[in-house]
């Protein structure tokens, strides 16, 4: 039998990451089958939103999702806009709002709170009450990608560019151990962080890119096609540098992980986990939806490998 011995009150900590954080799904069904559950949970981003949905007791509905996302699919549900970001986010997040049905914060199965940022001010928001929908909306609102956010008052982004991890909110909601899972440790590829870079085959910069057809046989703009400079499916494998000039969406990819990376570095040096996962991501880019299958996986292998540290840290027999 699996008892706790050590702690009362676990909370599961879910950073930001964009695509990368379907490697959350894989985090959370290992550490179930270890028979080890939060008592509470908080995530950024990407980590609010499956926070919320683990929360909500939808898992295998958002497993199923994201396992059949292709692409094109992924690029159909973007409704484009010029006004406070790139993206509305109204298409995604109106599938989200059919499984919670109106559903607020205190209804979920478990107490959760997201993290937004706000916008004039720079400070943290935890969002621990009121609408599911309209707090995950809020986290994930990515700058200059989606639409900001107004909410009592102010106007509230992306929960990372403030607690990109956020294991203060865990303590908060009175966790006395904290369990917590960072997306962005091996990202920038492989520099800056003390260990051997993957080597990869070069990139020949005058090679043209993969043909991206439309439903209608049209090519898609430059700035939402694929990254062509990748050259393995292993998400744990930084791509090659390339000489070929970013597209747009690629710089904003890149500024992002690079914000990321200092900021959640920052922030767990001073307020550090009593467990950190780090799956190996640096080879998945924030807007590679369609990849869920081994994010999902790697985050797994991550909680496997961190297992017998988990167990002997939570007492677990």
């Amino acid at each position: 039998m699996i008892r706790r011995r050590r702690y009362s009150r676990i909370g599961l900590v879910l950073g930001g990451g964009a695509a990368r954080g379907w490697a959350h799904i894989g985090a959370i069904r290992a550490l179930h089958d270890a028979g080890i559950k939060p008592d509470v949970i908080c995530g950024t981003s990407i980590g609010a939103l499956v926070g919320a949905v683990y929360a909500n007791g939808d898992l295998d509905w958002l497993e199923e999702w994201v396992s059949r996302l292709t692409w094109q699919t992924v690029v159909r549900l973007l409704d484009l806009r010029l006004s406070g970001g790139l993206l509305g986010g109204r298409k995604v997040i109106q599938l989200f709002a059919d499984k919670f049905n109106g559903r607020s914060i205190a209804q979920l199965n478990m107490p959760f709170a997201a993290v937004a940022t706000e916008l004039d001010s720079g400070r943290e928001s935890w969002l621990q009450d009121g609408s599911v929908v309209d707090a995950v909306r809020a986290s994930i609102a990515i700058p200059g990608i989606f639409t900001p956010v107004w909410h009592n008052g102010v106007w509230l982004v992306d929960g990372g560019l403030s607690n990109p991890v956020p294991v203060s909110v865990a303590r908060g909601m009175r966790a006395d151990c904290v369990i917590a899972v960072d997306l962005n440790n091996d990202i920038l590829n492989g520099r800056d962080f003390g260990g051997a870079v993957v080597d990869t085959p070069a990139i020949d910069p005058t090679a043209p890119p993969p043909l991206a057809l439309r439903r209608n046989g049209k090519p898609w703009p430059k700035w939402l096609a694929p990254a062509d400079a990748r050259t393995t499916d292993d998400v744990r494998v930084p791509p090659a540098p390339s000489a070929r000039v970013p597209s747009m969406l690629s710089s904003i990819a890149q500024s992002i992980d690079i914000m990321q990376v200092r900021i959640t570095r920052s922030r767990l040096a001073g307020e550090p986990a009593d467990i950190l996962i780090q799956p190996r991501l640096g080879g998945m880019g924030i807007f590679d939806f369609h990849r869920a299958a081994p994010a999902i996986e790697e985050g797994r292998a991550a909680v496997e490998y961190m297992l017998p540290a988990i167990r002997a840290r939570l007492g677990i027999d």
